[in-house]
This record gives structure tokens, sequence and C-alpha cells, in this order.
């Protein structure tokens, strides 16, 4: 998975709120939690990603949830908008499955990935231990370097 844009893994709202405060109008990308459609599911992304848009209109950025662990979550998200999915890797006798989960994607504008980007290619908020403070300074920091 190739980003042009900064990777932000996210746990919460505050995280979500957090990169959207520090990034102002700078393009970036919101990456849900790890196995998010199946832990929580992709409408609670849905809702996040839909929160924070209206708080800040100004942020710039795209969105990937985590589906793996449950497939059907990608549809999902399709259906209510995120702009990407990672799932897990499907074996050769199911591609076919993951043809048509490809086109589905393509006609709903929702990149399929199946991997997650490797652990330095994206910064891991800790929104689930830090308060609001300390995670703007800490990304800050993070983007600055």
């Amino acid at each position: 998975m190739k980003q042009s844009h900064p990777l932000i893994r996210i746990h919460g709202i505050k995280g979500a709120r957090s990169a959207c405060r520090v990034m102002g109008a700078r393009p970036f990308v919101l990456l849900s939690p790890e196995n998010a459609a199946l832990t929580h599911g992709a409408q609670w992304f849905g809702d996040l990603v839909e929160l924070v848009r209206a708080e800040f209109p100004n942020a710039v950025f795209r969105t990937i949830l985590d589906c793996r662990g449950r497939l059907s979550g990608a549809l999902a998200a399709m259906e209510i908008g995120i702009d990407g999915v990672i799932i897990d890797p499907l074996p050769q006798d199911r591609q076919d499955q993951k043809n048509r989960l490809a086109d589905l994607g393509r006609q709903s504008g929702c990149g399929i990935y199946d991997q997650l980007p490797a652990l330095g290619a994206f910064y891991e908020m800790a929104d689930h231990i830090l308060p609001d403070p300390e995670l703007d300074r800490r990304l800050q920091n993070h983007m600055e370097s």
C-alpha cells in the first residue's frame, strides 16, 4: 500500500480530532484501529469520520478501514463511503472473490488492499492512553521530523 500523504492510525475520536487539529488543511489519511471492522464495525468508523468532517470542515483527509478478520466489513465500508479497506490476503482458490470485491471497490471509489502498511509507514496515535495536548504535541513533532 503506497500512500503519498501521511498515514495516521487512530484508536478513536480523540485521535481523529488530534490529527485534524495538527494537520490543518494538509492532506493525510486516517487509518482505523487494527481489525476495526471486526471489533467496532464499519458504521462505527463511518460515524467517527462523519463527526470529525463536520467539526473540522477544512481538514483534507482520506480514510482506510482495517477489515481484516471480517470481509463483510469491506462491503459495508464501500456503502458508507470509506475511501479504502484492508482485507486479509485471500488464497489462490478465492481470487475470483477478490476480483469481484476489487470491481465493487472501483465502482464505489474504494481502494482494496490486502496488507497493512509496514510499521514505519504510518504514525501510530496513542489516543487510547494520552491526553489531547500530548497527542497534538507528539504528532506535530513527528510531522516536523
